[in-house]
């Protein structure tokens, strides 16, 4: 017989066993029945009686032997099943059966002892997320679907003075310095799962303001249904009180060099004033016209080079808001060369510009890149006038505008052949109120076109050698850059651009 029908086996043993006792009763009966004069004489009764006994002696033995192999094992278990459903997966079934229910009751014990194994390792995953999340020195909030506090780290306590306890089961706007915040960071949310980064602030229970960068996570149930948010608030209050400092101290030594310049440049002019003032007395007491004449346009060049400083230093400080359009960079440059072509071949300079095809158009002030490559390329005609030029070569600049492989960028080239920079003047080229035009330079212009340049959230950079001319490299996003990007003016080196 085959190990799988244990059962039927023992079943079809029963009932074999509990005819052979029906066999064995009724011939014994047939033999005391005819061998007896009276027992034949109440043969059908006897007979009766003889059956109705064979069939209540083998009900009974029936009885109590399926109950042995089939009801108890199921009873036992049913009630198994029934502790295991329960929550009570340390139950074993006694290991004493060896026939199908044994092997069900030993499949359940398997499948029971996975779970447990399973429902051990789900417990230490919780426990250590449950670790990281209160070990977390951040903030870390979950809020339900209608907006109230289900968990509040340590992190949390710590740095907004609530204990969860007290704050748990509250709405969370009563945590946020404005609470149209949470409702714009909600509403982020419908773009997407998350919301990185959202710069806010939160109000701790004394009343504090503290800054945070703030990362919301909408989180779902298996069907995808929203149940709630999943916040994580970094506080950088301290990081921004510190980037204040380091603002200020920056904006304090900017003063401090515009003023130091400023003070240089204007005591250049008045010396300038004060001697062309001298020989205008002078001429005026002696009746010298001619000392009279060269003292006046003294007096003329100091005005007009006071003026000069006093239009860079308003074009400077002044808060430039770019006004976008849509602008052919390659025709810009073109207008630039036109301006200047004529005034620059005069002096012996020749300006071209060379355009490549299929440039893409790019989101800009047309006014201001103006300005910014006028400055760049005045500055190349005016090192080309201080250089002697030798063995043929001849002065020239030249405009070269191309754009990268994707698309996503412009760059507007400036060179020269000129008398090049030091490393000392490259490095400070771009610096407020360095000029390396001693008489009439305000040391402003390349400032102002890195800011220019900057506000576009371009880059500038200038590759020179001494006697070797000068290229600078002004690179350009096509599309208009993000908002609300802080530019501290002419502290950022044009190395790091």
């Amino acid at each position: 017989m085959r190990q799988k029908n244990r059962i039927v086996w023992k079943l079809n043993s029963v009932v074999i066993a509990i005819a052979s006792v029906m066999i064995a009763l009724s011939t014994v009966a047939e033999y005391f029945i005819g061998a007896s004069p009276s027992f034949a004489a109440h043969r059908s009764l006897y007979t009766l009686l003889l059956v109705v006994l064979v069939i209540v002696a083998s009900t009974i033995l029936l009885r109590v032997l399926m109950r042995r192999l089939l009801e108890e094992p199921i009873d036992e278990l049913i009630a198994g099943a029934r502790r295991i459903g329960e929550g009570d997966l340390a139950f074993r079934f006694a290991p004493q059966r060896d026939d199908e229910i044994g092997e069900i009751e030993q499949a359940i014990d398997r499948m029971t002892g996975k779970i447990r194994e399973h429902q051990e390792d789900v417990h230490d995953a919780l426990e250590y997320l449950e670790g990281i999340i209160e070990g977390s020195a951040d903030i870390i909030i979950t809020v339900t679907p209608f907006g109230l506090i289900a968990r509040f780290n340590r992190g949390a306590e710590q740095a907004l003075g609530y204990r969860r306890e007290e704050i748990q089961g509250k709405h969370v706007e009563t945590l946020f310095a404005r609470q149209e915040d949470r409702k714009k960071a909600l509403s982020l949310l419908e773009h997407g799962d998350n919301v990185r980064n959202f710069a806010t602030d939160l109000i701790t229970k004394s009343g504090e303001v503290r800054n945070v960068l703030l990362t919301v996570t909408r989180l779902r149930d298996r069907e995808g249904n929203p149940i709630g948010t999943f916040g994580i608030a970094k506080d950088i209050t301290e990081e921004r009180r510190l980037l204040r400092q380091v603002i200020q101290a920056k904006k304090f030594a900017a003063i401090g060099q515009a003023v130091t310049g400023i003070q240089h440049a204007v005591k250049n002019m008045l010396n300038a004033l004060q001697g062309g003032a001298y020989l205008v007395k002078s001429g005026m007491r002696n009746n010298k016209r001619k000392r009279l004449r060269e003292g006046w346009a003294m007096v003329e060049e100091g005005i007009d080079r006071i003026s000069s400083l006093s239009r860079s230093l308003l074009n400077y400080v002044k808060e430039w808001r770019p006004e976008y359009e849509q602008v052919d960079v390659g025709a810009l440059a073109g207008k630039v060369r036109d301006v200047v072509k004529q005034s620059a071949a005069d002096k012996g300079i020749k300006v071209s510009a060379d355009v490549a095809a299929g440039l893409p158009i790019v989101a800009c002030d047309s006014k201001l890149i103006h300005m910014a490559l006028m400055d760049i390329v005045s500055n190349a005609i005016d090192a080309c006038q201080w250089k002697d030029y030798l063995g043929g070569e001849a002065p020239e600049v030249r405009m070269r505008v191309h754009a990268d492989e994707e698309g996503k960028l412009c760059t507007i080239e400036v060179s020269d052949n000129g008398c090049g920079m030091s490393e000392e003047i490259r490095r400070n080229i771009f610096t407020p109120f360095f000029s390396t035009k001693k008489k009439w330079g305000t040391g402003l212009g390349l400032a102002l076109t890195v800011r220019v340049i900057d506000m576009h959230g371009g880059t500038i950079a200038v590759d020179s050698e001494p006697d070797k001319g000068a290229t600078f490299r002004v690179v350009l996003p096509v599309q208009r850059p993000d908002e609300g990007k802080e530019v501290i003016d002419g502290q950022e080196s044009p190395d790091h651009r």
